[in-house]
């Protein structure tokens, strides 16, 4: 937090948290904490005990204090979710679920610097009574096993899931939590079910290894069996070498002794064991082939971790294949995705060659070959239908026998040919009808944020999409005015298949990912913050949001295309509203713990096709231009003229679009707000850059104040609706209408803001009182709100 929130001296860490809590919880709203729950922590805070109390949703957790040379610097105080048992006194805690605090105690007077809930929202576990009785030959669960359930019972539910037949001393001790629930069960009536939870040593390889499990007693399913084991250690590229420098000096054919030094230590999670404590590049989500299709000199390594090699070895080769492939299954699952459902039609693990067999030339013998496929080969009768590959070749032909560096070590073209294994699980084939694939898309979202290239935003070094491997030169800056647009004279559409002149697709795939990179810049991704020498540089968290969020799009919007024999996707029109419709329907995606909501973003989708082409009035000849706006587009100027191009100068209305007078006269210059109990008048200009006219369009103003204004939460009430003459009222293409005026009476000695709503029908706002997105009902950033809808404005004053 910027502003910390400071406590009050000589009071300890929990009642600084307790203080908090009422006024972010129970005061704002910002936390999920009501005032009955904030009473049971009050009353319990001098408690040791685990606190259950039934109808409560939360109990105090054993603060951690930080220390050093004695001196307690920082406590971390939890409050956890629990979930009370309908019509029992049984009450478990939800597993994952809780509020987390940073008390720093500097000085006399605690401050708290961050809060962050991971609780699960509309928490509640209801079971039918038969169930109770089938399994625990009782009517109720017994409040203690909430702590610890006994072992005998413990024994009886879960050896026979672990295969424990005789020896069962390796089993922990075991308690009863609730976990959130992935789809609706006859024992359940609510969001969450009931596991044993516990420690288990099971053998794996010989070796007694650690897992966390846990088992659902009545679906008799185990929920989670995990080892407890830190990630093996290696060595990859994250970001390629010439992302990562800033510069082009580093080239494929460099050697080890410049490459080297630019490898980053990473996480190789969930490896399979073998004996004596080694290791493979194998788990349960992606596999390095073993025996490598070029010979048993080519195998992945097997050893005890760490999987440190040379950049330029076959070994590091099949750590990166692993690493990336990976990292970019666990995204999917990350997005909120059953690996297991959105690639169903794959075997898994996906199975990954590193130095693989070209399809074709000599490379077919002796892998010597700068090239990647997906292929999918012949499943097994019973299973999913593709066995699918990737297969890389090298990044050059400098030192292809004794120091080869593989082309699967540059992240980049990893994600190329991992968005070709999505588009197979979705449609059955490995590319689009309309293009090549979204690959070189993610490839240039993903690794922008991290990216020394984009020193400035219109540098042209940012647009080149494969920087360290340039065979060839595809780029995502095109620009449709030199024919790189969806019917501009560089697209050929594939008719069945492509021309001569772009025979493999390229030249529509950069198309499409100039498009895309449009859309992550206009979210985020051309954001700018001022450094400490007061220069702007690239702000690198909200571009990483911003390539997070887009990123998850692609993925929803390919998972959701129909199979090529049903619905082939042959118009990029239809992955736009396939882009378009995966915003609209989401609820929300977490965002390392903090939610982002769905539906704030698909008039952008939109835009950034229009301006690469998309949407053009019907030609028998090619267009080298934009495409044409909503046949009805409203908005409020903020100096963008209705688009959605990212502006570092701000994002509030213009004062010629939204302005103030002190008296009801319709004058039209921009005046001081008074602060004297005086009414003053708000005035509005709404413009439509659609074709068609806006009929019946209306306008509200909404005044807030304080911290207040920086979140959309109708429930909480923190907008109030200003009454005037708010319409409807005809907008004509191309012109305007002034709406007004609203009356205003704006507070002394705190901040004011105006925020201005127009809706009509086919282009209502995202915030309409009927508004089925998520956004809608928040809470969410009103500057996430204005950036991403034009029919919403916002103004603020700072009154004296």
């Amino acid at each position: 937090m910027q502003t910390p929130a400071k406590g009050e001296s000589g009071k300890s860490a929990k009642e600084t948290a307790l203080a908090y809590l009422y006024e972010a919880g129970v005061n704002l709203h910002l936390l999920p904490i009501n005032h009955d729950d904030w009473q049971h922590l009050s009353e319990t805070i001098h408690t040791d005990g685990p606190t259950r109390v039934a109808g409560f949703r939360f109990r105090w957790v054993a603060p951690r204090e930080l220390k050093r040379n004695t001196a307690l610097e920082t406590s971390i105080v939890w409050v956890q979710q629990t979930a009370p048992l309908q019509d029992s006194d049984f009450v478990p805690d939800v597993l994952g679920g809780s509020i987390r605090m940073v008390v720093h105690h500097h000085g006399a007077i605690p401050q708290i610097t961050s809060a962050r809930s991971t609780t699960i929202e509309n928490a509640e576990l209801s079971i039918a009574p038969e169930f109770i009785e089938r399994t625990f030959h009782r009517r109720d669960l017994d409040p203690s096993w909430a702590d610890i359930l006994p072992r005998e019972l413990t024994e009886g539910l879960l050896a026979a899931s672990l295969g424990l037949t005789d020896d069962k001393a390796g089993i922990g001790d075991a308690r009863l939590a609730a976990y959130p629930l992935r789809k609706r069960s006859a024992a359940y009536g609510g969001t969450l079910g009931l596991a044993v939870s516990t420690t288990a040593f099971l053998s794996v390889a010989g070796e007694e290894i650690a897992h966390r499990v846990l088992l659902d007693p009545f679906e008799d399913r185990l929920v989670r069996k995990a080892p407890i084991a830190s990630a093996c250690a290696g060595y990859a590229f994250l970001s390629d070498p010439d992302s990562k420098t800033g510069a082009f000096e580093l080239r494929p054919d460099s050697g080890a002794d410049l490459l080297d030094p630019e490898r980053d230590p990473v996480a190789l999670l969930d490896l399979d064991h073998v004996p004596s404590g080694r290791r493979k590049l194998s788990g349960p989500r992606v596999q390095v082939l073993t025996p490598a299709a070029l010979g048993s000199d080519y195998d992945p390594p097997v050893q005890r971790p760490p999987f440190s090699f040379s950049s330029r070895t076959n070994k590091f080769a099949a750590v990166s294949a692993y690493c990336h492939c990976d990292s970019m299954m666990l995204l999917v699952e990350q997005f909120g995705f059953k690996i297991a459902d959105y690639f169903a039609k794959i075997r898994r693990p996906l199975v990954v060659e590193h130095r693989a067999k070209m399809l074709a030339g000599s490379g077919a013998r002796d892998g010597r070959g700068i090239n990647a496929y997906v292929t999918p080969f012949r499943a097994e009768p019973v299973g999913p239908p593709w066995d699918a590959r990737m297969l890389f070749g090298l990044a050059d032909f400098a030192d292809t026998w004794r120091n080869p560096l593989g082309l699967v070590a540059d992240v980049r073209f990893v994600w190329h040919e991992f968005c070709h294994v999505m588009i197979l699980a979705a449609t059955g084939s490995t590319e689009f009808d309309f293009a090549h694939s979204a690959g070189d898309a993610l490839a240039a979202i993903m690794d922008d944020p991290s990216s020394k290239l984009n020193k400035r935003n219109d540098d042209p070094c940012r647009g080149v999409t494969f920087p360290f491997i340039q065979l060839p030169l595809r780029r995502h800056d095109r620009r449709v005015e030199d024919g790189w647009g969806w019917n501009g004279t560089q697209y050929e559409r594939p008719n069945p298949t492509y021309g001569l002149r772009d025979p493999a697709g390229y030249n529509a795939e950069q198309i499409l990912s100039s498009t895309l990179f449009r859309l992550y810049c206009a979210l985020g991704g051309d954001a700018l913050r001022t450094n400490a020498e007061g220069n702007p540089e690239p702000d690198i968290e909200r571009r990483r949001a911003a390539a997070y969020y887009c990123a998850y799009l692609i993925v929803n919007a390919i998972g959701s295309l129909g199979c090529v024999e049903t619905e082939p996707t042959i118009e990029a029109s239809q992955f736009a509203t396939a882009l378009m419709e995966a915003d609209v329907g989401t609820s929300e995606v977490d965002d390392d713990g903090t939610p982002r909501l769905g539906g704030m973003v698909h008039k952008v989708v939109r835009w950034a096709f229009e301006r690469q082409g998309l949407y053009q009035i019907l030609s028998n000849s090619p267009r080298n231009e934009p495409g044409r706006p909503p046949a009805v587009d409203i908005f409020v100027d903020d100096n963008r003229a209705g688009s959605y191009g990212y502006s570092n100068s701000g994002w509030h209305a213009l004062p010629g679009a939204m302005w103030v007078r002190q008296n009801p006269d319709g004058g039209t210059a921009d005046e001081p707000p008074t602060t004297s109990g005086q009414t003053n008048y708000v005035y509005v200009i709404l413009r439509n850059r659609g074709d068609d006219a806006a009929m019946a369009a209306s306008v509200d103003v909404f005044a807030a104040t304080g911290p207040q204004a920086d979140t959309w939460l109708p429930q909480a009430g923190y907008w109030l609706k200003l009454p005037g003459n708010n319409g409807p009222q005809t907008v004509p293409s191309g012109g305007s209408y002034t709406f007004g005026p609203f009356e205003w009476t704006p507070q002394a000695g705190i901040r004011n803001a105006l925020l201005v709503r127009a809706s009509v029908d086919g282009d209502h706002s995202n915030i309409d009182d009927d508004s089925p997105l998520r956004c809608a009902t928040g809470p969410t950033p009103v500057e996430y709100l204005v950036r991403s809808d034009n029919n919403l404005g916002y103004r603020e004053w700072r009154l004296p």
